[in-house]
């Protein structure tokens, strides 16, 4: 298990120069250092400390063409490596915007892709739904078309990694890239773990069977003594910096090796390779066991399934055992939508948008979060090879939707 990210959150003046952000950025990140030592003190490997703003629409509520909004994303970028931290979020688009700002998050949108092009490290998101607003259908042409646009901007189309879609996030969720400070309340942090590898560990100690689809109570337990410590750990941070502290994504999420693969947690459960009978289930039972348990929760708290980053769903997907409508089925249980899945590089915007619009509403139906993050692989076609040069990506074959002529891993064997 490791500490995925400690996230921090921070409101920065809005149009902030560069030197405004370091000025800014510089003691936080010192604030930053000494969380993390509390944490590397207690024996946690920590991967890295990420930094998001306030949403982009009030960082630049003036407005910003994409070459300024490039210019600006790369000055924070240098700014916030100076200060300490790799991995920055431009805080998620359309995130408690009110009615009226549609404009302005479209024209914010549309430079988007400028952001990737011009930086290494700096995520981007939009809320396309939430309690307060409902389904934004005046923003989903041009939240689907930036996957479109991003696609040839880094290589292998890897430049999607740095966006997503998202509904009902609330603010403060360490995950990325849908990472935002709330833009009034003081600056904070919040972790992101990566504990697929527990579960793993857990299940593999009871027998097969009836044991294991029992196992809901040890499940919990496994939950609460991972929250406790952790949250001790960072309200004595807290104290000592003065940052506020907005709990844990308990999100188990996986590494693209056997040992930490959710999609392993899951075969353990219902004894049937991933997308067969008892997939559901599975999904269902280990998102009840996170529910029941005691901590400080933020962002997700579900059940990360992600294709690229997993290696038994690599592998299940290489086999034709599932497709993204078995993700659906899993989000509608406990799962947080469909993520970090390769797509054919001349998908249409339509689908896109279909993708989009379907997770929008379930995430509405079901009161919680939900994302949506594609990468069109450009020159790739449905059921070929990716090659992605990323560590924490598994060899994989691009997907296809199902009902398309050509839906890739559900093309028949050989």
């Amino acid at each position: 298990m490791e500490i995925r990210a400690i996230t921090f959150f921070t409101r920065l003046p809005a149009h902030a120069t560069a030197n405004e952000m370091l000025k800014q950025l510089r003691p936080l990140g010192q604030q930053a250092a000494l969380v993390e030592q509390q944490f590397t003190a207690a024996g946690f490997e920590i991967q890295s400390l990420r930094l998001a703003t306030q949403p982009l629409d009030q960082l630049l509520p003036n407005g910003a063409t994409p070459s300024e909004l490039g210019k600006f994303a790369a000055d924070y970028e240098q700014a916030a490596g100076q200060a300490g931290f790799k991995h920055l979020a431009l805080g998620t688009l359309g995130a408690g915007n009110a009615a009226g700002d549609e404009p302005l998050i479209e024209q914010l949108l549309a430079g988007l892709p400028s952001v990737i092009g011009a930086t290494d490290w700096v995520f981007s998101s939009v809320q396309l739904a939430d309690k307060g607003r409902g389904f934004k259908s005046q923003l989903l042409p041009a939240a689907a078309q930036v996957v479109i646009d991003n696609a040839p901007m880094k290589p292998d189309g890897f430049g999607n990694l740095r966006y997503c879609m998202v509904a009902n996030m609330p603010p403060f969720s360490p995950f990325f890239p849908a990472a935002w400070h709330d833009g009034e309340s003081p600056a904070a942090f919040s972790i992101a773990i990566e504990s697929a590898d527990r579960l793993v560990e857990l299940l593999t100690e009871l027998d097969a069977g009836e044991q294991r689809w029992a196992a809901g109570p040890a499940l919990t337990k496994c939950f609460n003594q991972l929250g406790g410590e952790l949250d001790a750990l960072a309200t004595v941070a807290a104290e000592a910096t003065g940052l506020d502290y907005r709990g844990i994504d308990m999100t188990p999420s996986p590494y693209p090796s056997l040992p930490r693969s959710l999609g392993q947690a899951v075969e353990l459960l219902s004894g049937e390779p991933f997308g067969g009978p008892g997939t559901v289930a599975a999904v269902a039972l280990i998102k009840q066991s996170l529910d029941a348990a005691d901590f400080n929760r933020a962002g997700y708290c579900g059940v990360m399934l992600l294709p690229l980053e997993d290696a038994v769903l690599a592998q299940r997907a290489e086999q034709q055992r599932y497709d993204t409508a078995t993700l659906f089925a899993c989000a509608a249980v406990g799962a947080t939508g469909l993520d970090v899945i390769p797509v054919s590089g001349d998908l249409p915007r339509q689908k896109i948008e279909g993708l989009m619009r379907d997770t929008a509403q379930l995430a509405l139906a079901l009161d919680k979060p939900l994302t949506v993050r594609l990468l069109p692989v450009p020159g790739l076609s449905a059921g070929q090879p990716t090659n992605f040069d990323f560590d924490y990506f598994a060899p994989i074959r691009v997907f296809g939707l199902p009902g398309s002529d050509s839906q890739g891993s559900r093309l028949p064997a050989g």
